[in-house]
Order: C-alpha cells, then structure tokens, then sequence
C-alpha cells in the first residue's frame, strides 16, 4: 500500500511538471514609443510648419501581463519654447538650445511610453 501511494505521487508530480522546463513560459515583448522619435521645426515658420503631430505606437507579444492599458496626457520639457495640445500636436514657440523632450503619461501593460525630442530653430 505504502509502495502505491509513492508510486501515484510521483506519477502525479511527474504529470504535474509536464512544460515546466525547456522552453520560456513568461516571454513577453512589449514596444511603447511615441513617434516620430525626434521632430526638427522652425518657431518663425507658420502653422502647419511650426508644428509637430506627436502619436502614441506600441506592439505587444508573448506571454504579457493583463494590465490594463491607461491613456496618457502629453507633456513638454520645455514649456517655454514649446506647446503641447491634448492630442500631441506640439507648436514650437521659440528656438530651443537643446532638444525639449515630449512625453506622454500612459501606459501598454504597465510598460511607459518611451519620449522623444522636438528641435525648434
């Protein structure tokens, strides 16, 4: 008796951890950008050409968490010589001395969007 109940246990285990080794379980890819990644405008020239269209692109493949995906504001580093409008139309203002970074606050399974840069001239 003793015997069968080693034997029924270890078939059990056996069955148990059938995929458990080999190949990864837990693989998941995710890219969350926004695009472009980098922008170049001029602050003198007139709307269109003082604007940059700013958007949101991300894959996801794998094995990946369910976590909700959140929507984003839109923001600027340089508020000065830079805009930045709820739907990511960015408006240079005046030239920047170094690149202003553009970022949105929203997230893909958990994952933050990447930033990009806008040069005004």
């Amino acid at each position: 008796m003793k015997n069968s109940v080693f034997f029924l246990a270890a078939i059990f285990l056996g069955v148990s951890c059938i995929g458990c080794g080999g190949s990864p379980q837990n693989s998941c890819n995710i890219t969350a950008i926004v695009t472009p990644l980098s922008a170049i405008s001029d602050h003198l020239a007139a709307p269109p050409n003082n604007q940059v269209q700013f958007s949101t692109s991300s894959t996801v493949s794998g094995n990946c968490p369910l976590i909700a995906d959140t929507l984003g504001t839109w923001s600027t580093s340089d508020p000065g010589n830079t805009s930045i409008d709820s739907t990511g139309l960015a408006k240079c203002l005046g030239a920047t001395t170094t690149p202003a970074t553009i970022s949105n606050s929203g997230t893909v399974r958990g994952r933050k969007f990447t930033s990009a840069t806008l040069t005004c001239r």
